[in-house]
């Protein structure tokens, strides 16, 4: 059976091996260095396939099948054979620089690495390891078993074969992509939505509208799912801090990070996850 290796099992990580099960027939092999949040994970994924149930878009043996597929462990070791690695650590640099150096040593030269990065530069990523011709961006969207779209990434030694075979790849999980051909930050979608969400922090310091407003005017005027600060909660503001910082490096104070979301980071108030953000998300009983 084919093995795909994710590394990383938040919620980015969970959706993305939820639909490597559900949409391929690979195993979808799952690591994190916490036992807890591997817990987490399988809870996540397997509340995914109850629901998928529960809409008769799905029978429960299917479902058990899909469950049956993903694979939990603190062991990086596990991923060895696999046809890619998707990386979906936090949003920082080194930390993904220090994964990537740890899985070429482990996997063998066929091996596709892929970053979900949503903005830091892929080709300094690559550069952590030997072979940067077989490192590529997969950046889903959240949430990924829900969202069609996968930016792919090249990097500057990226070759044609990694890209035809990682849209290949997206093409069998039911998604849709297009190319960032040059590794700029911030990639085209990130970039573009930095610039309505520094417009709506900004609106917001300025007292231009509330944040309700904010969020409702860009719901309603633009028929946009959600608004930029129930996004930014979604995405988690220490996140979206961090990419902010990556494109105020590369691109000056026109992407200064606001003081609003600085403030409300540091408050430890960091989005759905961590229970309050922009606003409160009250746990269920």
């Amino acid at each position: 059976m084919e093995k795909i290796g994710i590394i990383g099992s938040g919620l980015m990580g969970t959706g993305i091996a939820y639909v490597i099960a559900t949409r391929t027939e690979a195993e979808a092999v799952v690591v994190d260095t916490s036992e807890q949040a591997l817990k987490k994970s399988r809870a996540s994924a397997e509340g995914f396939a109850n629901r998928a149930v529960e809409k008769g878009q799905a029978t429960k043996e299917q479902a058990a099948d899909w469950m049956k597929r993903i694979r939990h462990t603190t062991q990086m070791g596990e991923v060895k054979g696999s046809s890619f690695v998707i990386e979906a650590v936090f949003e920082d640099l080194e930390l993904k620089r220090k994964v990537f150096t740890e899985l070429e040593g482990i996997c063998g030269d066929e091996t596709i690495l892929a970053s979900n990065t949503t903005g830091l530069p892929l080709t300094q990523i690559a550069a952590a390891t030997r072979r940067p011709q077989r490192v590529i961006g997969m950046h889903f969207f959240s949430p990924a078993q829900v969202m069609k779209l996968v930016e792919i990434i090249r990097g500057y030694a990226t070759d044609d074969a990694t890209v035809a075979k990682t849209k290949e790849l997206c093409a069998r999980m039911g998604k849709e992509t297009i190319v960032a051909e040059k590794d700029f930050p911030g990639f085209i979608t990130t970039r573009i939505l930095s610039g309505m969400l520094d417009a709506a922090l900004l609106c917001y310091e300025q007292g231009v509208g509330s944040m309700e407003d904010i969020d409702k005017a860009c719901k309603l005027a633009y028929n946009h799912p959600m608004g930029p600060f129930e996004l930014m909660d979604m995405i988690g503001l220490d996140t979206t801090l961090k990419v902010c910082e990556s494109l105020h490096a590369a691109f000056g104070d026109r992407c200064l990070p606001s003081l609003a979301l600085r403030q409300v980071v540091a408050a430890g108030r960091l989005g759905r996850k961590s229970g309050a953000g922009f606003y409160d998300y009250p746990k269920k009983a």
